[in-house]
């Protein structure tokens, strides 16, 4: 738009010539029409330069957002109606867990109660952050990627986007690049009287500035979102080598989708070329972190989705044979090995009880459950391992104590992911008494949310705060209440 501002102030400076000395009583009405379109386009040229400008990296909160959560919501009930989202309780911990080093660096208590972070059956190579702290990590990105400290560094930039609040900025520059369209376009007939070229060209040069201008500003964000993945990376003792893996197992994804190594990998991010020689040249120099042994390996995630497994660890190897087994009783066998070497692994936990849901009665269940019982004490505060034992609870395959079934659905009421189908759907069936119709509402509620039904789930909810029976519950309930509305009101 500052071209086109150029341009007619070279049109001005023609009119009020010597040379135009003769007309210029004639045409005055079109050199003050002309004016006026160069000071319109001044002002909003100024704008430009302004909504341009980045802010410099500070402190940022990835919870500053509430104000947008209701569109985050709104598009992630879309996707779950639509069967997008995987519903993979497993992989939904693993994220979580991978993300937790990385938010003393974008929170100010170090916590991530309100981030939502969910997987997409898709084999393209992304992941995508959205506005309210959403994060959604495709199928084909874990495929592409050897190690966690890989998957830390993707979920370290979609938290600086988060943080740095990309969407809003965004959203405010295209809103500035949609009006400078509409004012060339109202400002054509004006600039007609005087030139039917300039008037073309001011409408097509404000739309190319429009385009130009957003990705740029997409491309500054991208990069601003790398030097953040940098400073969390480094804040939370990982290896910083997990970045270099990301960007190239990303180089490698552009080369095989487009058949070339150049093209930049979409047009609104930068070539992945100069992002990595960018994340080379930080760090280069600084002490590797040691890398840290995650409690879930990538392998465990990459086989139970059916993905390729790229590293060679060794704890793989067992679950790996657990995998290609086709025998029952070498499957058992093999689960025991397994959970010999990982007794406090609530995944391992989690996924043979999954398994043994679905078996026939024998003993070697009640052996195996018996002891995955006795496991769940050993983490006895996780979301994922009361999941498990829920699930075996329920199916009829263990009998739990009274007080050991209310302690496990008291930490799945309390930690359950806002977007996980199989917990909520297991909480709405475990709360039968009547001085609880509460939580079994709450419940209903989130299984209602998730599977698109945003009207009727906020019935549900608002029933269920209209019953709560503390005012922590009530305020809480109440909460999630006012960003579903917001998201109803999308």
């Amino acid at each position: 738009m500052m071209s086109c501002f150029i341009l007619v102030c070279m049109k001005l400076f023609t009119f009020f010539s010597p040379r135009r000395q003769s007309t210029r009583g004639l045409r005055a009405g079109q050199g003050i029409s002309l004016l006026a379109v160069a000071l319109i386009l001044f002002s909003f040229a100024r704008g430009d330069i302004l909504i341009g400008d980045l802010p410099n990296l500070g402190q940022q909160d990835i919870r500053a957002q509430n104000q947008e959560t209701g569109a985050g919501l709104r598009y992630l009930s879309f996707l779950n109606a639509q069967g997008m989202t995987t519903q993979d309780p497993g992989l939904t911990y693993y994220l979580e867990q991978s993300t937790l080093p990385l938010l003393p660096a974008f929170s100010s208590d170090g916590t991530s109660r309100d981030l939502i972070i969910f997987g997409i059956n898709h084999r393209s190579f992304n992941a995508f952050a959205l506005p309210g702290g959403l994060i959604g990590v495709h199928d084909g990105l874990l495929d592409m990627l050897t190690e966690t400290s890989e998957v830390q560094a993707i979920l370290a930039h979609e938290l600086g986007h988060l943080a740095l609040g990309h969407h809003q900025r965004l959203a405010q520059a295209r809103r500035q690049s949609t009006g400078l369209v509409i004012a060339s376009i109202l400002l054509a007939p004006l600039a007609w009287q005087v030139d039917p070229d300039l008037a073309i060209g001011m409408i097509y040069g404000a739309q190319g500035t429009a385009i130009q201008q957003q990705l740029a500003f997409s491309r500054s964000m991208e990069e601003e979102a790398d030097r953040m993945a940098v400073t969390a990376m480094r804040s939370g003792g990982l290896p910083l080598n997990g970045l270099i893996g990301a960007y190239e197992a990303m180089a490698s994804a552009q080369r095989f989708q487009s058949g070339t190594a150049g093209t930049p990998y979409p047009t609104t991010h930068p070539d992945v070329r100069a992002r990595l020689a960018d994340l080379r040249n930080r760090i280069e120099g600084d002490p590797a972190a040691d890398a840290m042994a995650p409690d879930i390996p990538l392998c465990w995630i990459q086989l139970d989705r059916g993905l390729t497994v790229r590293a060679d660890d060794q704890r793989c190897e067992q679950y790996a044979a657990w995998h290609q087994a086709n025998d029952t009783a070498e499957r058992y066998a093999l689960w025991h090995e397994i959970l010999d070497g990982h007794a406090a692994s609530p995944y391992l936990l989690f996924r043979a009880a999954d398994w043994l849901t679905n078996q026939a009665t024998s003993e070697d269940r009640e052996a195996l459950a018996e002891r995955l019982i006795s496991y769940g004490e050993l983490v006895p505060d996780n979301w994922l391992a009361a999941l498990g034992l829920m699930q075996l609870h329920k199916e009829g395959v263990i009998e739990l104590p009274q007080r050991q079934w209310s302690q496990w659905r008291t930490i799945l009421m309390a930690e359950a992911p806002a977007n996980d189908l199989l917990a909520w759907n297991t909480l709405r069936l475990a709360y039968p008494g009547e001085h609880e119709r509460h939580r079994a509402f709450r419940a209903q509620a989130q299984t209602t949310w998730i599977n698109g039904d945003m009207d009727m789930a906020i019935r549900q909810l608002r029933r269920a705060a209209e019953l709560s029976e503390t005012n922590s519950e009530r305020s809480r309930w109440e909460s999630q209440l006012r960003n579903w509305e917001r998201a109803q009101q999308r």
